[in-house]
């Protein structure tokens, strides 16, 4: 019985391999309405109708809601159009309507679909905007497998017992969701701090990167409790960029002071850079080991962080961004460069002010000038008052004297009557 069971597996699962690859069209007859659509068409019009069919099947993705008939509807297609040069319009017509009744069915079954898998095709809908083939694709290509597989149980109308790999089905787009997006925010200074780790800065900047590593892992928990906040998701990301890029820089000085210390203290000169920062003799002074024997790494650690606290506080005094995710010959660049338009600026300002107060001297003499020339024009017409007033005065007088001049004559005739000559004897 055991040995016929043996001989039985194979064939089972031959016979559920055929299952799985038999046609879902087999069945499918086009109706006089598929039939009639094409009855008026050119040979050409017939395909060109149907391709214009299959074209909006795949936009309204029919091959993923029902994969199987959007297959077979372009492989219709394909006959179609190769039959194209030879075959009857009476056959290709046929074969257009028989197209259209496939998509019909298949556009059937996507509404069953989205009825069945709504929660489950919101989540895909998000992970294709968090373009999440490209940053997982691994994990993406593997779940949208097992969703395939489950549609493909719908389609062909085996849709039994699949509750529970459903159910998991959307425990693991979930998860691939929140991926994504911890992906999208991290991606970059995840790489950067793989970077900086092959380059020794656990052990050559230890307390810088693991703030980098702390403030990556502190990130990648937030976003996991909260992926659909797109701020704080943005912020996040933006916190864990500086804190590696930070890392990344310090580690690079570091190597660079412990080159110019072993340059000095084999007597070879040391590459450094003109930025205000240590020199070779200078480390070993401040680690207090002169210029000779070893060095701890840790120690080289503090002094470009001091270095960096330095330039942070000329930042800070100048107005500018926290500058140490910056190489230090760039923070030192970008100092130079807002301290000069600080100067810059000054001294416009400066200009500015000075001019101001030249238009406001100005004005003030221009109004003084102005009312002068008003005090002057009331003057002016005060004295022409005046004169026409005292012309006025001197016609009166003019006026008397012959008024007085009349009476004197008057008088004069009168007393020239009036006298009287004596008689003579």
């Amino acid at each position: 019985m055991r040995s016929r069971q043996i001989r039985l597996a194979p064939l089972m699962l031959a016979l559920l391999l055929a299952a799985c690859a038999a046609p879902v069209s087999t069945t499918i007859k086009p109706s006089e309405a598929n039939l009639a659509k094409y009855n008026d068409l050119s040979v050409l019009d017939v395909v060109t109708a149907f391709e214009k069919n299959v074209n909006d099947a795949k936009e309204a993705d029919m091959p993923f809601l029902a994969p199987h008939y959007y297959r077979e509807a372009a492989q219709v297609l394909s006959d179609t159009q190769s039959g194209l040069s030879h075959q009857p319009k009476e056959q290709l017509a046929q074969q257009a309507a028989k197209g259209d009744a496939i998509l019909e069915k298949g556009r059937a079954v996507m509404s069953i679909v989205k009825y069945r898998f709504t929660k489950e095709l919101e989540l895909r809908a998000q992970l294709d905007k968090l373009n999440t083939a490209k940053l997982l694709p691994k994990e993406y290509e593997s779940i949208m497998a097992d969703f395939s597989g489950l549609i493909e149980k719908v389609e062909r109308e085996q849709p039994d017992n699949i509750d529970k790999k459903k159910d998991a089905l959307l425990k693991a787009l979930q998860s691939l969701e929140v991926s994504a997006v911890q992906e999208g925010a991290l991606h970059e200074s995840e790489a950067i701090n793989a970077d900086s780790k092959s380059k020794n800065a656990d052990k050559q900047a230890p307390a810088t990167f693991a703030d980098a590593l702390r403030v990556f892992q502190d990130a990648k928990t937030q976003i996991a409790a909260a992926p659909h906040d797109n701020e704080l998701v943005k912020r996040l990301g933006a916190q864990a960029l500086f804190a590696a890029r930070h890392a990344q820089q310090v580690n690079d000085r570091v190597t660079e002071l412990q080159a110019q210390f072993k340059g000095t203290a084999t007597g070879k000169p040391a590459l450094g850079v003109s930025t205000g920062g240590v020199s070779g003799a200078q480390i070993g002074a401040q680690i207090g080991g002169g210029t000779s024997g070893g060095i701890e790494k840790t120690a080289v650690e503090k002094i470009a962080l001091q270095e960096e606290d330095r330039l942070l506080g000329i930042s800070t005094a100048l107005g500018q961004k926290d500058l140490r995710d910056l190489p230090l010959e760039k923070q030192v660049q970008e100092l130079k460069r807002a301290a000069a338009e600080a100067a810059a600026l000054a001294k416009n300002e400066a200009g500015i002010a000075a001019t101001k107060n030249l238009e406001a001297r100005l004005q003030t003499a221009d109004d003084a000038t102005r009312k002068a020339m008003t005090q002057l024009a009331e003057k002016d017409q005060q004295l022409a008052t005046q004169t026409a007033q005292l012309a006025d005065k001197d016609k009166q007088i003019v006026d008397l004297n012959e008024q007085i001049m009349v009476l004197k004559a008057n008088l004069k005739a009168k007393e020239t009557r009036r006298t009287i000559h004596p008689k003579k004897d």
